[in-house]
């Protein structure tokens, strides 16, 4: 239950940093909702897939493509994130939030 909690409030987390990027850069207002879950639920479904993978015995030859495909959605969710504090200029606050926010997927 709290893993849920957790999971779904770093999600609105991020689709928040990302709408808000999007939309200062002046991304259409319909169109930023649609782009901020993009990398965030490609990394939900290849975690998924992974562990679902795991769960039925695959080979580390089948499992070790979905792992290296997964630092790409989970490098962009990265720099979306914290875009919008370093374009502003507070470098603290970008870093900070990317800590939290691994923290949270982590712990």
């Amino acid at each position: 239950m709290i893993d849920g909690v957790i999971v779904g409030l770093t999600f609105l987390f991020g689709f928040g940093n990302v709408l808000a990027f999007g939309l200062r850069l002046g991304v259409s207002g319909w169109v930023a909702p649609l782009v901020a879950p993009a990398s965030d639920l490609s990394v939900l479904a290849l975690l998924i897939a992974i562990r679902q993978l795991s769960l039925r015995g695959a080979p580390a030859e089948v499992i070790r493509p979905a792992r290296r495909l997964l630092l790409i959605p989970s490098v962009a969710t990265a720099a979306l994130n914290v875009a919008k504090p370093l374009v502003a200029g507070e470098i603290g606050r970008g870093c900070s939030m990317r800590s939290a926010r691994l923290g949270a997927v982590i712990g």
